[in-house]
């Protein structure tokens, strides 16, 4: 049986989720899902003492996956295991019924903590200036913190020093997934086949113009005029604390 059946069978006994799970272990929610996404070969010892403790299953046998979940390994690591075994199978149940209902008694009269909220941060990066931010593609779960905005619908990675001094290389910025842009705004562009983070501009004729916010990178600018037949489609506005001013003319 593989750690993450076994997990999964853990999680369904306590009737919990992956993201309660993180909560009460303190294993970032990440982690947990990199467990069914990335393999779990790798796991840290520490991860594993977490998640032993909390289902009161043992170290060995979360980690082998040829080991049995259930038998005498229920029983928790700190309990007396030889006074244990003495017992009888049904009085073994009553134990094991007796730690339960303290355990939800324990629950029952904590405050219940929130569940944590994630968003996505896509990172499969383009060229310099580009984003990836499209269904389906890579991405991470970073904690919507108080420092995300609130407006934020998922966050991407800028590669490339086109739009600095407002967005640095290699940093991260919040989007709203929105294609309604005024001009000056900046967005996450999907142009004939490439992701652009650029300024927006549009004429009274519906030509488009992206611009980058380092003007020493103006060879990146796109002009994509109505008559042209180029796609251009917004993923969003990003979300930055002051709009940027649009290039003089």
């Amino acid at each position: 049986m593989l750690f993450t059946e076994k997990l999964d069978a853990l999680m369904a006994e306590r009737g919990i989720t992956r993201g309660k799970l993180a909560a009460a272990t303190g294993i970032p929610y990440n982690t947990i899902v990199g467990f069914y996404a990335k393999g779990y070969k790798n796991i840290k010892l520490s991860t594993l003492r977490r998640i032993s403790e909390y289902f009161g299953v043992s170290i060995d046998v979360l980690a082998d996956d040829d080991a049995p979940l259930h038998g005498t390994e229920e029983v928790s690591p700190a309990f007396p295991e030889k006074k244990y075994s003495a017992l009888s199978e049904k009085e073994r149940n009553f134990v094991n019924d007796m730690i339960d209902g303290l355990l939800d008694l324990r629950d029952d009269g904590a405050e219940e903590e929130k569940e944590p909220v994630y968003i996505r941060e896509y990172v499969t990066p383009a060229a310099a200036g580009y984003a990836s931010p499209a269904e389906g593609e890579d991405y991470v779960l970073i904690p919507r913190g108080d420092d995300v905005p609130a407006a934020a619908d998922f966050a991407v990675r800028i590669s490339g020093d086109s739009m600095e001094p407002y967005i640095a290389d290699r940093s991260r910025v919040y989007v709203s997934r929105t294609t309604e842009l005024t001009d000056g705004d900046v967005g996450i562009f999907f142009v004939d086949g490439d992701m652009k983070c650029k300024q927006y501009c549009e004429d009274t004729f519906g030509n488009i113009y992206l611009f980058s916010l380092n003007r020493e990178r103006s060879d990146a600018d796109m002009a994509i005029f109505a008559s042209s037949g180029i796609t251009v489609f917004c993923f969003g506005k990003v979300l930055l604390k002051k709009r940027p001013p649009l290039p003089k003319s």
